[in-house]
């Protein structure tokens, strides 16, 4: 065998160690990008859906004595949401508050959905929380919150 043969050998099992030690970095790198990527989609969805949401009730086009919880998320609110952010994952908060500095300030539990339409000329708050089904892995995220405020015009 000659000495060329022997190194062309060598080369081709350094590229394959070479390999062995970027990829798992690379594809680290590659799921982080597309993680978060879909986090900023899903909240710009959530911020989209919260603020149409409001409008309806903002503008009369549904009518605040009809609207409760589930009917709220189901006929207002999940109509918004792209198909690839589940309904079933969103807890809606509706409520009236006398000073939005003091009401984002205080911390709400998102446990059920819950809708107070308010009253005509009141300050209200929509606050939006989707779970995604699992946890998104390197970046940790559990939760995320789209949030509209509004005057009640009807």
């Amino acid at each position: 065998m000659s000495v060329a043969r022997q190194r062309r050998g060598a080369r081709a099992g350094a590229t394959a160690l070479e390999f062995a030690l970027v990829a798992p970095a690379f594809l680290a790198l590659l799921l982080g990008i597309m993680e978060l990527g879909f986090l900023l989609y899903a909240q710009t969805a959530l911020d989209y859906a919260a603020r149409q949401a409001a409008r309806q009730m903002q503008t009369g086009r549904t009518a605040r004595s009809a609207v409760g919880a589930g009917t709220f998320n189901t006929l207002v609110f999940c109509p918004y949401l792209t198909p690839f952010l589940d309904c079933s994952g969103v807890v809606v908060v509706l409520r009236p508050v006398s000073n939005y500095r003091t009401a984002m300030q205080t911390s709400v539990s998102f446990t059920a959905s819950s809708v107070n339409a308010g009253q005509t000329g009141g300050l209200m708050l929509l606050q939006a929380s989707y779970t995604p089904a699992l946890p998104l892995w390197p970046l940790n995220v559990t939760r995320l919150v789209g949030t509209a405020a509004y005057l009640n015009e009807f």
